[in-house]
């Protein structure tokens, strides 16, 4: 799958050198279980989000919209062409205009799960993250709390996740990473419904609703 929309899924991030060394700072607990919080486990949920894709090195920049339908670890998410679903097992990544699909199964043991399973990060930041209260800043024309976020693995493949909240309801509303090779995502939550009826099949790819898809297994 293309790698601009890869990250769309998911966010992992490490530290910076300077940073490598960073406790979770007490400060930014509070915001981080309040994030916790907003997203429950047993709760359906679609979100609709803009994302900006910053090439920093070349000076260039694609901004788009996407879907995501989320129960649990389940999630389905809709960006241009690609889908991707997940049902707590297989991933499947469709590309709908190669009409291709790949199929794996994320191990948890890896760096990679947390970028195929996005609400670990927001559920096991204690676990898999240090981070750092950044304070209240404008950003995006909103003065929003600012929260840092560094894997304790470091051999993923991005730089540095930020988390922006909104200071009065404390709820999420952007999420920013930067990869290592200079790449920047920026995804603003535009819309976030809870309560949502969401059947099991919503994440999993259909092969009758995309006839003449080729499927890829990589499983091992």
């Amino acid at each position: 799958m293309n790698r601009i929309k890869q990250i769309l899924l998911s966010a992992i991030s490490i530290v910076s050198f300077t940073l490598i060394y960073a406790q979770q700072d007490p400060k930014a607990e509070r915001y981080l279980q309040a994030v916790s919080e907003q997203f429950k486990l047993d709760e359906g949920y679609l979100i609709r989000m803009d994302y900006v894709h910053e090439d920093i090195m070349r000076k260039t920049s694609v901004e788009g919209e996407g879907t995501i339908w989320m129960k649990g670890v389940k999630y389905k998410i809709v960006v241009d062409e690609y889908i991707v679903y997940y049902d707590g097992n297989k991933l499947y990544s469709q590309n709908t205009d190669a009409e291709e699909v790949y199929v794996s199964i994320p191990d948890p043991d890896k760096p990679g799960y947390l970028q195929a399973v996005p609400i670990k990060i927001i559920k096991s930041y204690e676990q898999d993250f240090k981070y750092r209260y950044m304070g209240t800043r404008p950003f995006m024309g909103k003065d929003r709390i600012e929260v840092q976020l560094y894997p304790k693995d470091l051999s993923g493949p991005y730089s540095m996740l930020k988390m922006f909240i909104n200071p009065h309801t404390l709820k999420l509303e952007v999420i920013q990473l930067k990869h290592k090779e200079g790449i920047q995502y920026t995804m603003i939550l535009s819309e976030v419904k809870g309560k949502q009826k969401l059947e099991d099949d919503t994440f999993v790819f259909d092969p009758e609703a995309f006839p003449g898809t080729e499927v890829i297994e990589l499983l091992d």
